[in-house]
């Protein structure tokens, strides 16, 4: 009799919960293994324009961008991963970080309103600059061929070769 009391009480949360479930986040896209979520795709959306200094856009366009953007990060992150590329330091992020303050805002409070209005967090912002940075030294020591331009081309060239040799699937319901 207890063993069933006891079964009764575990299945009884169950059958008072709602039948319908909500849709907590959805895949946007999906490079090789690695799922890219509709949160990660508002989140770069404005991140990206917050750094841009151009008003929020979060139109279809700016969605298949962003995915498009992240399906980049992400090839690039798996790289970075399987080598040994220094991420920066604090102080060059927080550095980054002031120069943006400086060149934008006339005041902290003129930062913070813009934080609020693009829905971002001063450690969201700071994890993308410290990614950007990222970025920059890696190109530079995996890609020096002398000048900025050649760089950057044979940086670009090994992206866009990664990214045909990945498994790359869109869900374009998800980008609208």
């Amino acid at each position: 009799m207890r063993s069933r009391l006891t079964a009764l009480a575990a299945c009884l949360p169950l059958a008072l919960a709602p039948a319908h479930a909500d849709v907590v986040d959805r895949i946007a896209a999906a490079v090789n293994n690695r799922a890219i979520k509709e949160s990660q795709i508002d989140r770069d959306i404005r991140l990206t324009d917050f750094l841009n200094g151009v008003p929020l856009d979060e139109s279809a366009a700016s969605k298949r961008k962003a995915a498009d953007r992240l399906i980049d990060q992400t090839v690039i992150r798996t790289e970075l991963a399987k080598g040994t590329y220094p991420a920066p330091s604090d102080a060059d992020v927080t550095a980054t970080l002031e120069k943006i303050k400086q060149a934008r805002f006339r005041s902290d409070a003129d930062y913070q309103q813009a934080l609020k209005t693009y829905g971002i967090s001063e450690p969201e912002l700071k994890a993308q600059i410290a990614f950007q940075l990222q970025v920059v030294k890696f190109v530079d020591l995996r890609f020096a061929k002398g000048s900025l331009k050649a760089d950057n081309d044979a940086f670009f060239a090994w992206l866009d070769a990664t990214r045909k040799a990945s498994r790359i699937q869109y869900h374009d319901e998800v980008l609208q």
